[in-house]
């Protein structure tokens, strides 16, 4: 079966997991490339990178939720939106432990927190988006 042949769902599905590989893959290249250069527009504004983890990962949570296969019927779900949570908080603390190892990086609970709430807020709004965008298409 060709990806042309493939129903709507199908495509939609394929096209959320090619995102959220593609995310996957760009946040282990940032966090594992040696001594970042500071950015000197920004980094001037205290616990920037906290806020740059909380958007990174929050775009990984929304890619995610629509990669996944859920039971049931697509609508708002706490439960779907607290796995994928714990999921990326497994993920996160990975992150921040594969940082121990490179050089010029190191290991922040600060960075864990910023990962794990971008996650949470990333889940909550795909899941709330799930619902009305399959009952309007």
């Amino acid at each position: 079966m060709t990806p042309e042949s493939l129903p709507v769902p199908a495509k939609r599905l394929r096209r959320a997991r090619i995102a959220a590989l593609v995310w996957g893959v760009f946040l282990l290249s940032l966090t594992s490339y040696p001594s970042p250069p500071a950015i000197p527009v920004i980094g001037w504004i205290p616990s920037i990178d906290k806020f740059i983890h909380f958007c990174l990962y929050g775009i990984e949570a929304f890619f995610f939720y629509f990669a996944l296969r859920w039971p049931g019927r697509p609508r708002f779900a706490m439960g779907r939106v607290l796995a994928l949570t714990g999921l990326m908080a497994v993920w996160a603390v990975a992150d921040e432990t594969h940082q121990h190892w490179i050089p010029g990086r190191s290991m922040e609970g600060g960075d864990v927190i910023g990962d794990v709430s971008g996650s949470l807020v990333g889940a909550l709004i795909a899941s709330g988006l799930s619902g009305r965008r399959t009952s309007t298409s």
